[in-house]
């Protein structure tokens, strides 16, 4: 025979924890990133923006510099001549990193020729630029 089930009165039975409340974790809703403010400029067109343009187009970041987190501003001066084309270039003032530097100097390189050197300008132009590394 089973033997029966002995259930102590209620005064006695020990108080079972009630189940846990699932809380509801929600993140809040993304707010999208407004957009990037269009590059406009009330500035006329100069030579030199359009330097720095193309300098900027052909800048390149070197990938174990911005791996190990290296940033900075490179000076460098050029002599152009008359068509665009670089005749020297130096470091005028260094980032103070080697990799940077040399990064600035084969960014003038891979952008030459630059745009050339207007009209009512000598035929050779010492132009003085900075290069720019941050990352973002």
């Amino acid at each position: 025979m089973a033997r029966p089930l002995i259930v102590p009165p209620p005064s006695e039975q020990p108080k079972a924890d009630p189940a846990p409340q699932q809380v509801e974790t929600v993140a809040p809703k993304a707010i999208p990133a407004p957009p990037a403010p269009l590059a406009q400029s009330d500035a006329p067109d100069s030579w030199e923006g359009r330097v720095l343009a193309r300098l900027e187009k052909f800048r390149r970041y070197p990938g174990a510099a911005r791996s190990t987190r290296q940033q900075g501003v490179v000076y460098i001066r050029s002599h152009i001549n008359r068509d665009g084309r670089v005749l020297t270039s130096s470091l005028v003032r260094s980032s103070g990193y080697p990799a940077l530097d040399r990064a600035a100097l084969e960014t003038l390189r891979r952008a030459d020729p630059l745009p050339r050197i207007p009209a009512d300008r000598p035929d050779e132009v010492e132009l003085a630029v900075p290069i720019e590394f941050f990352i973002r």
